[in-house]
């Protein structure tokens, strides 16, 4: 059978380089009897990506397509757009060319809001309900009889019907994702930054966060595959297409430590020459650990510690302690050459005016105590179902059970965020910070870090 998978359009170009469509890759290398290809439209400019995909359709002809919905929105209160009013035009674009054509639909933007996408897009015939690998499979086996299928959602009687989910796959048993020109042009993100490619080394996640999605996607515990199996991976990518950089997109790098401890160890031994990233916890981000990413190509870490007090840490349901945070800090101030960020929340439950400014302190602290290669991200929660922080701003009333969770547009993604009125102070506080570090701060010291590598003759990793 063939088969077109298609990566959801970001809808706007705000990098030259596409993030590589690693899901698509995971389903493509399940689908092995099938013939597979990939397109992904944010390669093409916008909106001519779309005629791109009708020719695709016109000249593949596939019996059924796929489309992978990654992004609702940016999640970004201060950079609103919402991503997912692109999946409608890409539909309608399959449909032009093959008006008869079997839809399915997939990806962790979808399967955070399965039913209500089901009965938003009529076009979707089936959609891929968390980890598709076993489905997918099993559904090309069983177009007629989707009732059979466990995770999966489809249509009968023009009614939405789920079949109820399924245990999640053994990830250590999964072949490799595809990346080989039969499939898809990896040579469209071999770009300059190190996070376009990702690799997984890992599926889940011990950690509770109460925002956090992750819990829901992909259920708390871990399962690893074998830090050989991962090198494996790693060098493929450097010597079969060439790929000088990647991220680990595990949720977590560091948990458990010795199974990122055994692929650094991996990686040195095979003296695999490439430069990569990762988020890690603070907690269990020690010296010997943080030397030995570094030896092993590592030259970005993010951190989310998200709170500056072990009462917004513990609101959050962190795990971890500001003391964690400060001994990562203290940690990575030695380790040179690997460029650090730190993530906070502007606003969570409890948040008091002290805790805004310990946070300001923090977005000026960092960069001083790493200049060149430090940096801090300030962001609001966006709410999603499916977790401890929806509850509480229910029972706040920030949104009700009537409130739309699936935006359409910016005006409704305004409405989604954990922004209480009682601490629209400290918004607005935010708010004037970030604008002046934004629109003049940050300017300054990245021409000033640009003009000192310029003198010295090559980029510092805050230019990275």
């Amino acid at each position: 059978m063939k088969v077109l998978l298609v990566q959801q359009d970001m809808g706007r170009r705000t990098i030259k380089y596409p993030l590589y469509p690693i899901g698509l890759s995971y389903i493509a290398a399940a689908l092995s009897e099938h013939e597979v290809k990939i397109f992904d439209p944010n390669v093409y400019d916008y909106p001519d990506c779309f005629e791109k995909l009708r020719l695709e359709v016109k000249k593949f002809q596939p019996d059924i397509a796929g489309i992978s919905i990654r992004n609702i929105d940016t999640t970004q209160r201060r950079d609103m757009f919402v991503q997912f009013k692109t999946v409608r035009p890409t539909l309608a674009a399959i449909k032009q060319v093959l008006p008869d054509i079997k839809i399915m639909a997939g990806g962790t933007g979808f399967s955070i809001f399965a039913p209500t996408i089901m009965e938003r897009l009529p076009e979707i015939n089936y959609g891929v309900y968390l980890e598709g690998e076993e489905t997918v499979t099993e559904l090309l086996d069983n177009l007629d009889t989707p009732e059979k299928i466990k995770g999966l959602y489809y249509r009968k009687n023009d009614e939405v019907c789920f079949t109820g989910p399924r245990p999640l796959p053994d990830f250590a048993s999964l072949p490799l994702p595809r990346r080989d020109p039969a499939i898809i042009d990896i040579r469209n993100y071999r770009g300059p930054l190190h996070n376009i490619i990702g690799v997984q080394s890992k599926r889940g996640c011990v950690f509770k966060c109460s925002y956090c999605s992750y819990l829901f996607l992909n259920e708390r515990g871990l399962r690893l595959r074998k830090a050989e199996h991962v090198v494996d991976e790693v060098e493929q990518l450097v010597t079969t297409y060439g790929i000088k950089g990647f991220t680990f997109v595990d949720s977590v790098f560091n948990v458990p430590e010795k199974h990122a401890v055994d692929i650094c160890t991996e990686l040195i031994k095979r003296k695999v020459q490439v430069e990569w990233g990762a988020w890690i916890s603070p907690k269990g981000a020690t010296e010997e650990l943080l030397f030995l990413m570094r030896d092993a190509g590592c030259r970005h870490i993010g951190f989310s510690p998200d709170a500056v007090s072990d009462q917004g840490l513990k609101t959050l349901s962190k795990g971890f302690t500001i003391k964690d945070v400060r001994n990562s800090l203290r940690i990575m101030r030695k380790v040179k050459g690997i460029a650090v960020g730190y993530n906070f929340f502007c606003a969570y439950p409890g948040m008091t005016l002290s805790d805004a400014f310990k946070t300001l302190f923090m977005l000026f602290k960092i960069p001083l105590l790493m200049p060149g290669r430090g940096g801090v991200g300030l962001g609001w929660i966006r709410l999603e179902p499916h977790n401890q922080l929806y509850e509480t701003a229910l029972k706040e009333k920030i949104i009700s059970s009537e409130t739309n969770m699936l935006p359409e547009n910016e005006q409704e993604l305004a409405e989604l965020f954990y922004v209480p009125k009682h601490q629209l102070h400290i918004t607005l506080l935010f708010d004037t910070v970030l604008f002046t570090v934004e629109k003049i701060l940050k300017p300054a010291v990245k021409y000033v870090f640009h003009l000192v590598g310029k003198i010295k003759g090559k980029k510092s990793l805050y230019d990275s």
